[in-house]
């Protein structure tokens, strides 16, 4: 059985059991044990189905004075052309055509630039192609090449939409579920202070916006973070919540995903092409963001993908630094 197949299957299964009441629940809609491993196995189907990617998309910063707006846009944007092979394997590729910041300290109160980084599983590179400010535009024309990941392709989960998708908050997750269901507390986990905090995960049938969804729940001391997958579009997120509690006991919106809009981009995956991405500020006096997200294009399991995209390569006349080698040459140059 071909591995689409199988995933038809468990999502077949799975649904048959909601939908004919089947599947064993409390008077809280609480999923059994033997339900939880249903779901598991079913999304780890989905995930692993997910060959390559390519998402072309737009994003943008607005800042807000709660976690509800109202939002105001700032000049920060981004456009991005971005490539990912199987996300379990870190190969990917993010081509920014522009990328508005603010630069600290700076000419000018933004700074556009436009460069490609990539990371082929063994090495790193980034391609730096031009700058400008104040209407002014500089060629860049260098490489550097690197022994791991840029840190754009780690830092942009967000504006390339991997953030709101199911392959990004599901790593092949054990029966029932396991903490690294939760990203965001991979580093909590590595802190002394929560590594013997006992762990509670908890899934229940909940509707979201009149949609039947399964609510997953991760709990360590005051950190919660929940999550609302569509069983019937592939699991897709809906909606993710980071919260923490106060020493009162009541509960806080530290960041959330809001999902609006998806689309099937391959047989069982929906993508996201709408969302809303919100954090607190650090600071007190700072104000709330949000990353609006929207895709234009996306092409999943394409059969004629080719993974050489997973390597940039620089052009005559660029000078690169190797960190690997320790090498700096001009390319076209011995």
């Amino acid at each position: 059985m071909n591995n689409l197949k199988f995933v038809d299957v468990l999502l077949l299964t799975f649904l048959f059991l909601l939908n004919t009441g089947t599947a064993k629940e409390t008077e809280s809609n609480e999923l059994s044990l033997e339900d939880l491993k249903a779901v598991a196995q079913s999304m780890r189907a989905v995930e692993d189905s997910l060959l390559n990617v390519r998402i072309d998309s737009n994003a943008w910063v607005e800042e807000g004075p709660s976690s509800t707006g109202p939002w105001e846009r700032t000049p920060v944007c981004f456009s991005t052309t971005a490539f990912f092979g199987k996300i379990s394997s870190r190969r990917a590729r993010i081509d920014f055509h522009k990328d508005v910041g603010r630069w600290e300290n700076g000419a000018a109160p933004y700074l556009q630039t436009s460069f490609s980084v990539s990371f082929d599983g063994v090495q790193g590179r980034r391609k730096d192609i031009s700058s400008s400010y104040s209407g002014k535009t500089f060629d860049r024309h260098s490489g550097l090449i690197l022994p791991k990941e840029p840190i754009h392709l780690r830092a942009s989960n967000e504006i390339t939409g991997i953030e709101a998708s199911l392959f990004f908050h599901y790593r092949g997750v054990p029966e029932p579920l396991h903490k690294r269901f939760s990203t965001g507390f991979d580093s909590a986990a590595a802190d002394p202070n929560y590594l013997n905090r006992p762990l509670k995960n908890k899934a229940v049938l909940e509707k979201l916006g009149g949609i039947q969804c399964i609510k997953v729940a991760c709990i360590v001391g005051s950190l919660v973070q929940q999550w609302w997958f569509d069983p019937n579009r592939g699991f897709a997120l809906l909606r993710f919540e980071d919260l923490r509690k106060d020493q009162g006991g009541n509960e806080h919106v530290k960041s959330s995903i809001n999902v609006t809009k998806l689309k099937k981009v391959a047989e069982n995956i929906w993508w996201p092409m709408e969302a809303y991405f919100v954090k607190s500020p650090r600071e007190t006096d700072n104000p709330w963001k949000r990353i609006v997200y929207r895709a234009s294009n996306v092409i999943a399991n394409d059969p004629n993908f080719d993974e050489s995209v997973f390597t940039v390569l620089f052009p005559k006349g660029y000078l690169v630094d190797d960190k690997i080698t320790g090498r700096k040459y001009t390319v076209g140059q011995q």
